[in-house]
């Protein structure tokens, strides 16, 4: 076995990254936060006085610029406009403090200083308050982008229980009513489908549990870093003992990657995208996981010898729904597509993506990339 490389990167500290909100949600704030703004801060005041010390002529021009790219990468770096408003207010007091003759005095009366004070203010204000505006809108996007989600979800929902327990429902009717009329043959048929009726409930529930787990964002993940090798073995064993008949197979990376995630959801993920490989792909008699590094993200990849996605359906596939408009026995499906819709929302929340598309030598692949760094949103209301 080839030797692998352990390589670690540093994470906040999950208590640095728990947000706290205040003044009814306009002013968010975290730890990360803080040691953000003070850092830019201190740096904006070093850079100024090295600047000023190899100045000789004691022009101060680029004393507004330095601290207004402070105000600028302090809301682009923290959550709502709590820290740039502070930052914009500290940035001007400096100005005026240390970097505006007399050095190191209040100047406060000085002729033309108060005009200076308030245009800078209202710039820094300003620039911070549109460049958290512009962080809320692109959030507010990214809610309703879940809300369809959902949506979706509960409509593939609706269809995976209803057929299944209509199937069930049917087959107890002719066991219960016409029992003595039945072969043997006939009541293990009816006894079987029941059988896989009931098994496909219990996946349509685990996909459920796992949307639950994952609630309105990313408030319900709990990720820690987990060895994505283990991680994809541990979804090997468990579909080889649903499907001992399809062979499948691990190709790893050289490297040792630690990958933050929710174990127990991309297990989930990644058993929706086999079993999907084995119910679509019809023939499908051989899957192939693979695992990489692609830059600063892990990507999983699962690949199968069945028949391909059909062209109708790509455009579809982590919708919720897989059968056409023009299907003359939609209900005759059990799968509509939830156990794909589920993947897109769990590797969403985990801050990846997902794709489908057919092989050149045939069958599918499926291929999602998770974060190599933590970026959790855990929130406390405060």
């Amino acid at each position: 076995m080839k030797e692998r490389k352990n390589t670690y990167k540093w994470t906040w500290p999950t208590p640095w990254l728990k947000r706290t909100t205040i003044s009814k949600g306009l002013l968010v704030y975290t730890g990360k936060d803080f040691v953000i703004s003070v850092s830019l801060f201190l740096l904006a005041v070093i850079l100024c006085m090295i600047i000023r010390h190899f100045d000789a002529g004691n022009d101060s021009s680029y004393v507004a610029m330095i601290f207004l790219m402070d105000v600028f990468l302090t809301a682009m770096l923290t959550e709502g406009l709590l820290f740039s408003l502070l930052c914009a207010v500290l940035d001007v007091l400096c100005v005026d403090y240390i970097f505006t003759e007399p050095y190191w005095e209040p100047s406060f009366t000085i002729g033309g200083f108060p005009v200076t004070f308030v245009v800078m203010m209202t710039i820094t204000i300003m620039t911070g308050a549109v460049t958290s505006r512009a962080k809320q809108r692109n959030q507010i996007q990214q809610e309703a982008e879940k809300e369809k989600m959902r949506g979706n979800l509960l409509r593939a929902v609706s269809h995976d229980i209803r057929t299944p327990l209509t199937s069930i429902v049917g087959a107890t009717n002719v066991l219960l009513e016409d029992r003595g009329n039945l072969k043997p043959e006939q009541e293990k048929e009816l006894l079987t489908d029941i059988n896989e009726d009931a098994q496909w409930l219990v996946r349509v529930v685990e996909n459920l549990l796992s949307v639950t787990r994952i609630g309105g964002d990313t408030g319900g993940l709990h990720k820690i870093p987990e060895a994505a090798e283990e991680v994809l073995e541990e979804s090997i064993r468990k579909f080889e003992k649903r499907y001992p008949a399809v062979e499948t197979e691990a190709v790893l990376p050289e490297e040792f990657l630690m990958v933050p995630m929710d174990a127990m959801l991309i297990e989930q993920v990644l058993m929706n995208l086999m079993e999907n490989a084995v119910l679509h792909g019809e023939h499908t008699t051989h899957i192939v996981l693979h695992l990489e590094r692609k830059g600063d993200s892990a990507r999983f990849a699962v690949e199968d010898n069945g028949k391909g996605i059909p062209p109708e359906r790509r455009q579809s596939l982590f919708d919720g729904i897989l059968s056409s408009a023009d299907d003359p026995r939609p209900d005759m499906h059990r799968n509509m597509g939830i156990g794909l819709s589920v993947c897109k929302t769990i590797v969403q929340a985990h801050g990846g993506m997902i794709h489908g598309e057919n092989q050149q030598n045939g069958g599918a692949v499926f291929s999602f990339t998770l974060p190599l760094t933590e970026e959790d949103r855990n929130e406390n209301q405060g």
